[in-house]
């Protein structure tokens, strides 16, 4: 499933910024994890807003668990109503940016802090998922030893696992349940 031009990395890196919180971990526990999560999306933010500091990691972390209550809403009126509070907070309007040669729109505000075009650019990745596909392509992993979000981009809206991995697991060890009884 294709998201838009503006939404597709959006909506990954807002998956992936959940993700940083397992049951018993935390990715995020300093600047320097923020900044490395943070990397694989530098042209995105680089130039839009200022470098990451330790204040925004604590931002971050909040932004985190909004993001999953969103993910984790059992219908559309209460992940929008989620993804509205999340656009206000952090700002977003809309622009019509040409840098990359196509007009295309933007939604974070420019100049302002990393936290904040986190919080503008992932809540508007997941609110084009809410309008185009529902609430029902987001979804937590299956797996009993995994709390892992994922946004299901499978066609007939099937996907119960985070991964590969996970699915594997979960097979293998049905198959052995089978297997023992």
């Amino acid at each position: 499933m294709d998201f838009s031009h503006y939404t597709t990395k959006p909506v990954e890196m807002a998956v992936a910024l959940v993700n940083t919180k397992g049951t018993n971990t935390d990715a995020l526990t300093d600047r320097d994890d923020l900044t490395a999560f943070l990397e694989p999306y530098r042209n995105l933010w680089d130039g839009v807003s200022r470098p990451p500091t330790k204040a925004d990691l604590t931002e971050v972390r909040r932004l985190r668990a909004s993001l999953r209550e969103v993910i984790e809403s059992q219908d559309e009126e209460s992940a929008s109503n989620r993804v509205n509070s999340l656009l206000d907070e952090y700002g977003a309007k809309p622009r019509v940016s040409v840098h990359s040669g196509e007009p295309h729109l933007h939604f974070e505000p420019t100049e302002s802090s990393v936290s904040c075009w986190l919080g503008a650019t992932t809540a508007m990745g997941l609110a084009s998922v809410i309008i185009e596909h529902g609430v029902e392509r987001f979804g937590v992993c299956d797996s009993g030893t995994c709390d892992d979000v994922f946004v299901d981009t499978s066609r007939n809206r099937s996907r119960r696992h985070c991964s590969n991995t996970c699915s594997t697991r979960e097979a293998v060890a049905a198959y052995r349940k089978r297997q023992s009884d």
